[in-house]
């Protein structure tokens, strides 16, 4: 069927649903950026810096949300498409690299002007794409969207770190309640259900994509951590612990139906609505990845050391944070309550006050029993308990 002349840039909703190689090549940003983030929590796990991170991987994660959505609602074999993925990738290349320091002086404004550009590059680039088209109205919500939070973002580089961590985590969240709640804007209204379809076997296969790249990140923090000590020292039972870590997350994600993930949001009443609360709790997902991969540190390299009530912080969280999004994500998209998983998280809070009497290893060998024993137990009974 010819498409609309005006409507060029669109993906034809019979397209086959396969992901571009443009696509893999922009989830490499995401891979620099979780490493810079995880290099954040290593150098210091307060509560601020903490909260910092949660801000800074909350934004890192809705530019690969959005871009996501841009790739699925248009044709990446457009040449307008491919241009701004490229340019997406550029600015989200750039906030990889600011990241560390985002809360430090002009480092902020860099890691805040290339968020903020790169949302208006898109959404420019597409209004101007649709002129004459009906659907020019869902990028121009999105744009008008972007252009006001934006001005919270470049004003709040300008302050101090707490006014800036305030203002930004403002930002972020009306960020995320615009796409929650389908961008509304006065005279346009919200973008309607049947502006937000999607094609569930791309989006669906995107998500699957991005956390096993996340959980990349355990396995990158283990090797550039590993000593010359060896694969019979501490170290290299850390490094054995961090790997197990990977894939009892990879088994834990894939075998409480993530594969139906298609499935589900081709039967929701409203898909694209529920694309958006998927990548809210694959955001929760990633960040218990991420802590996780920080807190592979300590035990790779602090093995038999003392552990200090923040590497316990650490390295509990990230398993907890994990279960907890995955808890959340079976729950959104199949009203499916999977009472293991936060067993499991409590288990872990729980033996936390004994499990400081640990050294790191032994804390990080508990942490990744009680994985393994979840990523197990539903090959030896029902799928959904």
């Amino acid at each position: 069927m010819a498409r609309d002349r005006a409507g060029w840039v669109l993906r034809p909703r019979e397209d086959h649903p396969r992901i571009s190689f443009l696509e893999l090549l922009f989830d490499l940003g995401l891979i620099v950026a979780l490493s810079r983030l995880s290099l954040r929590l290593l150098d210091d796990f307060s509560l601020v810096n903490a909260l910092q991170t949660l801000v800074l991987l909350a934004a890192v994660w809705w530019v690969w949300t959005v871009t996501a959505y841009t790739t699925d609602w248009y044709d990446p074999e457009q040449g307008l498409v491919q241009l701004i993925v490229v340019g997406v990738l550029l600015s989200g290349y750039l906030m990889a690299m600011a990241s560390v320091r985002a809360f430090e002086g002009l480092d902020g404004l860099a890691f805040a002007g290339a968020y903020v550009g790169l949302h208006l590059f898109r959404g420019l680039l597409l209004v101007t794409a649709l002129r004459g088209h009906e659907l020019r109205v869902r990028p121009l919500r999105v744009l008008i969207w972007f252009s006001a939070t934006g001005l919270l973002w470049l004003g709040g580089a300008f302050l101090p770190a707490p006014a800036r961590l305030a203002v930004w985590a403002v930002a972020i969240t009306l960020d995320y309640l615009a796409g929650l709640f389908g961008y509304w804007v006065p005279k346009l209204g919200r973008i309607a259900a049947r502006e937000l379809r999607i094609i569930g076997e791309h989006i669906s296969e995107r998500y699957r994509q991005m956390f096993i790249v996340a959980l990349g990140e355990i396995l990158l923090v283990g090797a550039l951590k590993f000593t010359a000590g060896g694969f019979v020292s501490t170290a290299g039972a850390g490094l054995l612990l961090l790997f197990a870590n990977a894939v009892a997350m990879w088994r834990i994600y894939v075998a409480y139906g993530a594969e139906d993930l298609a499935v589900g949001l081709e039967r929701s009443t409203n898909p694209g609505r529920q694309a958006l609360v998927v990548a809210y709790t694959h955001l929760i997902m990633v960040a218990g990845v991420v802590l996780t991969a920080a807190g592979g540190e300590t035990i790779v390299v602090g093995a038999t050391n003392e552990t200090t009530r923040e590497e316990l912080a650490l390295m509990v969280a990230g398993p907890v944070v994990f279960l907890a999004g995955r808890t959340l994500y079976a729950f959104e998209l199949f009203r499916t309550t999977l009472w293991r998983l936060p067993a499991g998280a409590l288990v872990l809070v729980a033996a936390a006050p004994l499990l400081q009497r640990l050294p790191p290893i032994g804390v990080g060998a508990v942490a990744s029993t009680v994985l393994l024993a979840l990523a197990i137990v539903p090959r030896l009974g029902p799928r959904h308990f």
